[in-house]
Formats: C-alpha cells, sequence, structure tokens
C-alpha cells in the first residue's frame, strides 16, 4: 500500500505572505508554474493546496463530495448588501441538495431547446448596429447579449442596459485581483468604488423583483420558483432575502461565463482566418434560415471551434473547496479545514492530455485524437453533481451565436489591439479585444 505523505512540495512564499504576492501578479503563470514544477499537488501555503490531476479533481468534484464543501463559514443572519450566501451556488449540503431541485425544471432539456429561436434573433439584433469595417469592443456587444438572453430565459423579462451596466461593474470590483486583500472598510478609492458598484447592483436586483411581481406569471419562471422556497427548521434553506440572493447570482453566473466566451471564441476566430471560413462554410449549408436546434449535430466543426475555445480560455478558471474532514488526495493527507484550489486552466493546457496544448486546433475534438482523455482533464462547466445547472443553455447560446455572426460578418483584429486575459478570482475576463466586422462575400 502506498504511503501517505503528510505535505506536498510547493514554492516558498516571499516576505511571509505564502506566496500572495506572486499569484496576484499572475495568477495563470504562477498556477502553471506550481504544476509544472512541483507536480499534481501543490502546497501554495500553510493551508493552500493546488489540485491539478484528472484524477484527483474527479475525487474532489465527484468521489468524495461529502468530503469537501464550497462554502463553510456562518452565513449572515441578515441581508448585507453584497452578500449572496444563500444562493444556490453558496450553500452545500442538504440546503443545496434542496435549491437544485427547485431549480432544476427551469432548465429541463425541452425548455432549454425552446429558447433556440429567441437566441437566433437576439444575436441577429446584435450585429443589426455594427458597421463593416468599424472596429468594435467586442466585449460591449456580447455582455448586453448574453445578459439578454439570460433574463428572458430566467425570468421572462428584459434585463436593461443600467441592469447589466452594475452587474459588470460589481463583478468588475468584486473579483479583481490585489497584491494584498484590502479590508473593505478601509475607505480606499478602490474600496468606495466597490461598495458604490454593490449598492447600484443590489438596488437593480430589487428593482427588477419588484417589477416581475407587479405581474402575474406562471412557475416556469425563476423569481416565482425561488419564491416558492420554504424555510428550513433553522431558517437555513430560504430566509426572506433568499429570492435577492439566488436573482443576483444567477443572473451573475449565467450572463457573465457566456459573454466571456462569446469574446474569447470571436477572438481565437479572428485570429485564425481558416477556422472561420470553415465554420462559415458548415453553416453556409444551412440555407438563408436561422440556425435552429435541430441543426446542432450539423454543425459539429463549429461546436468543435467553441469547445476548443472553452479549453484554453475556461471563463470560469478557477474555483475551490474545503475539506470539512481530514483525507487523502494524490498520496498527500489533506487535514480538515484545508482548502483545495481547482484549475481548468492547468489540465486543459497539460501536454499530457492535449497535444501541442497552447495551440488553437478545433480539429482535436473531431480526428479521434482525445480518445481516452480522462474526463476530468476537460472541466469548463466544473463536474459532479455540481456540473453548472445552466451548461446545456450556454453551449446552444455559444453556438447559435457563432453560427448568426459568421453568416454575414468575418471578423478581423483591429489594428493596435492588445489582448490579454485577466484571471479574476474566478473569471478569465478578455482585455482589449477590440474587432472589425467585415461583409462576409
Amino acid at each position: 500500500m502506498p504511503s501517505i505523505h503528510e505535505a506536498p512540495p510547493g514554492p516558498e512564499g516571499a516576505w511571509g505572505i505564502a506566496n500572495i504576492a506572486d499569484f496576484h501578479a499572475d495568477p495563470l503563470r504562477f498556477v502553471t508554474r506550481c504544476a509544472r514544477e512541483f507536480g499534481d499537488v501543490v502546497r501554495l501555503g500553510q493551508d493552500n493546496y493546488l489540485v491539478c490531476h484528472p484524477r484527483d479533481i474527479e475525487q474532489v468534484f465527484v468521489n468524495s463530495q461529502r468530503t469537501f464543501a464550497k462554502e463553510t463559514g456562518q452565513k449572515p443572519s441578515y441581508a448585507r448588501t453584497g452578500s449572496y450566501h444563500y444562493a444556490l451556488m453558496h450553500t452545500d449540503g442538504e440546503d443545496w441538495r434542496y435549491k437544485r431541485r427547485l431549480l432544476q425544471p427551469l432548465f429541463k432539456r425541452e425548455r432549454v431547446d425552446a429558447s433556440a429561436e429567441q437566441v437566433a434573433r437576439a444575436a441577429e439584433e446584435m450585429i443589426t448596429s455594427w458597421t463593416p469595417g468599424e472596429a468594435r469592443a467586442i466585449e460591449g456587444d456580447v455582455a448586453p447579449l448574453a445578459a439578454q438572453l439570460v433574463g428572458r430565459f430566467l425570468l421572462g423579462s428584459e434585463l436593461s442596459a443600467n441592469e447589466v451596466r452594475r452587474a459588470t461593474a460589481f463583478v468588475a470590483w468584486s473579483f479583481r485581483p490585489l497584491p494584498i486583500r484590502i479590508p473593505r472598510w478601509l475607505p480606499t478609492p478602490g474600496n468606495i468604488r466597490f461598495r458604490w458598484s454593490v449598492r447600484q447592483f443590489d438596488r437593480a436586483i430589487y428593482g427588477l423583483i419588484e417589477r416581475l411581481r407587479e405581474r402575474s406569471r406562471g412557475s416556469s419562471n425563476l423569481l416565482d420558483l425561488v419564491q416558492q422556497a420554504r424555510d428550513g427548521e433553522d431558517g437555513c434553506l430560504a430566509p426572506a432575502w433568499y429570492p435577492r440572493d439566488e436573482l443576483a447570482i444567477m443572473l451573475l453566473a449565467a450572463h457573465q461565463p457566456t459573454a466571456i466566451a462569446l469574446a474569447w471564441t470571436l477572438y481565437l476566430m479572428a485570429l485564425h482566418p481558416e477556422v472561420d471560413a470553415r465554420v462559415a462554410a458548415e453553416v453556409e449549408q444551412l440555407g438563408d434560415r436561422r440556425a435552429t436546434v435541430e441543426d446542432l449535430d450539423r454543425l459539429a466543426y463549429t461546436s468543435a471551434v467553441i469547445k476548443e475555445s472553452l479549453r484554453l480560455y475556461p471563463p470560469v478558471w478557477m474555483t475551490a473547496r474545503e475539506a470539512i474532514e481530514e483525507c487523502e488526495i494524490g498520496g498527500y493527507r489533506i487535514a480538515e479545514g484545508v482548502s483545495l484550489a481547482l484549475s481548468a486552466w492547468v489540465p486543459h493546457r497539460d501536454p499530457r492530455w492535449f497535444a501541442d496544448p497552447e495551440a488553437f486546433r478545433p480539429e482535436r475534438w473531431l480526428d479521434g485524437s482525445l480518445e481516452g482523455l480522462p474526463k476530468f482533464a476537460y472541466i469548463p462547466f466544473g463536474g459532479g453533481p455540481r456540473l453548472c445547472i445552466g451548461a446545456s443553455l450556454a453551449k446552444l447560446s455559444l453556438v447559435l451565436v457563432i453560427a448568426t455572426v459568421v453568416r454575414r460578418y468575418r471578423l478581423t483584429l483591429a489594428p493596435g489591439a492588445k489582448v490579454s486575459p485577466l484571471a479574476t478570482a474566478s473569471f478569465l475576463i478578455p482585455q482589449g479585444v477590440r474587432l472589425v466586422p467585415r461583409a462576409r462575400a
């Protein structure tokens, strides 16, 4: 029986702050270097480990799910501004299982499939504002589109431009990486901006709730479902402010990753005109009509392009679990209270699983070269029971939006554009994606 080691190897943190400065200076470079130099389980600090091997990621996500928790801190007993601890994403155990069952009907396959026409129509509306030859900051187009799609699907309501801006501002300031985390109560310019963004976002959420409550709607609406939630014996399952928490996190978690994925995919296609041409040829075979859910099998290469984009730039690049009891991962003893960082970025770019991992090669998803790929080597939507509840909606939306765009336009990178990823606490945000639409010949 193999021996279990007490602690994995890892980099020595400088200035006594356990690698915090190195991580926040360049998170992607830091986790990549740690994985390459120290192996599949890396000690980042006294109570922080990085888990890199698909086998161990699977153990955390699936096989030992009761050993790990998403959040273990005490939840606030009042509706704290900027705190959404009672949302599905931030719960565990019976609380999570109850809310997952409550919300699952929203994401049934037939309901997702029925949204296809709305997705294609919204994408057409987006590109009507484009002028051939005029550079566009593509994030400014895809963020409102994604928010519009999410609003229609989850709430049966449009999200206003102000609501989208408030959500984006909240995300940007909530998850900005800093070399040293500054207490939120200090009146720094960044903290003042953060508090303003949170107040604006909360105001938008409460306004949205009131607007929706004025209507009489069915149980397929997110707000109606969460308002059916019952209180647990200790009040933990659904306090009075639960609708606010769930709507806030659902809107952020559903619209932000989709917008990020669209921006990265359009950018990669602009860099690779041969890929763009092949997607356009595939879409052209559909004729002059909109792409529909029945066309997904015929858009196999388009789907492969999106898979490859999600591999290179996973919108949710990092997540974490905390050990709630002692266990073993990858041959190392994990004490209760240790936080495990799970980064899709690391296995997605590991040459053990993907040949030429830095290259954008959609063909790898079609040529059989990925046969035998470990299941948890590719985790753009997480995995296990907590697989993203909206994964099917995101996949459908990405294919139909890309198909709609390429039918009319070929995109090229704007002169002087400098694109870089901003790795926040969770999201991999594209910066500087300026693309020029050119009419398809």
